[in-house]
């Protein structure tokens, strides 16, 4: 994994920064996690990333978390998700920004929700109470249904987005998108709400890939990712029906139940 260490040190760095600036705690183990990845020089490198990642706005952070987590192999996602996981809890605190971030990572990497959550389950066991669990009280709203479906509800998720004041015409943008994928799909695709993402993925997939469709969220638009092309969109009238129609014969590539 040598030859990948710029993108694992990415990766890291980027967890470490989901709750501000890492302290001391937290740079203290760099060196234990170089020593379990078994990748030399990884401590420092991750400490020169750090530098230069903590100037990024979210939007940069989220594509350059991709970006890297693309560029390794299946035998190091494991790995490199699990150094995030101790990464994140080395402060001894959890909180929701940072359960949030842990599932992204876990997306960014191709680690199934499931798995992801029973690793940083197993890592929370092992702190033996030392561990302060810091979220709010009112959760319901916020589960992992398998796959990548993060929140239970557009309306669920609505609320996450003006409640971190993402703006109004893209939110309109994306229930226009909700509201036609329900009902057009139906039971054959499923509409997955993440922090980052709203994804329409296949239920029945002819193979491994069945997302047929990632709608980004950005800064000041959303950007559709299918079947190899993006389109961005800053209004529901962009939402057209040339899109749908790529969008919709890209399913049909993807699906064994067909339109």
């Amino acid at each position: 994994m040598k030859e990948q260490i710029n993108s694992i040190a990415n990766i890291l760095a980027i967890a470490m920064l989901a709750d501000g600036e890492p302290d001391e705690q937290e740079l203290s183990i760099l060196d234990d996690i170089e020593s379990d990845i078994e990748i030399p020089g990884l401590a420092i490198s991750i400490k020169q990333v750090i530098s230069t990642a903590a100037v990024l706005n979210d939007e940069q952070l989220t594509d350059l978390l991709h970006k890297n987590s693309d560029a390794l192999d299946e035998t190091a996602k494991p790995l490199v998700f699990e150094a995030a996981i101790t990464l994140t809890l080395a402060d001894g605190v959890i909180t929701e920004d940072e359960i949030s971030n842990i599932l992204t990572l876990a997306e960014a990497l191709d680690i199934p929700a499931e798995k992801a959550v029973a690793r940083l389950l197993f890592q929370v066991q092992e702190m033996e109470g030392e561990l302060l669990v810091d979220v709010e009280d009112d959760l319901q709203d916020f589960i992992v249904v398998g796959g990548k479906t993060r929140f239970t509800s557009w309306d669920a998720y609505a609320k996450m987005l003006n409640e971190k004041k993402y703006p109004a015409n893209l939110i309109d943008t994306l229930k226009t998108v909700n509201d036609y994928a329900n009902p057009k799909y139906g039971s054959k695709a499923i509409v997955n709400y993440t922090p980052n993402f709203l994804t329409l993925s296949c239920t029945e997939p002819v193979s491994r890939s069945k997302t047929f469709c990632f709608v980004r969220l950005l800064k000041d638009s959303l950007k559709f990712e299918y079947n190899g092309k993006a389109t961005f969109a800053t209004s529901a009238a962009e939402f057209n029906e040339t899109l749908k129609k790529e969008i919709e014969d890209y399913f049909n590539q993807l699906s064994k139940d067909k339109l």
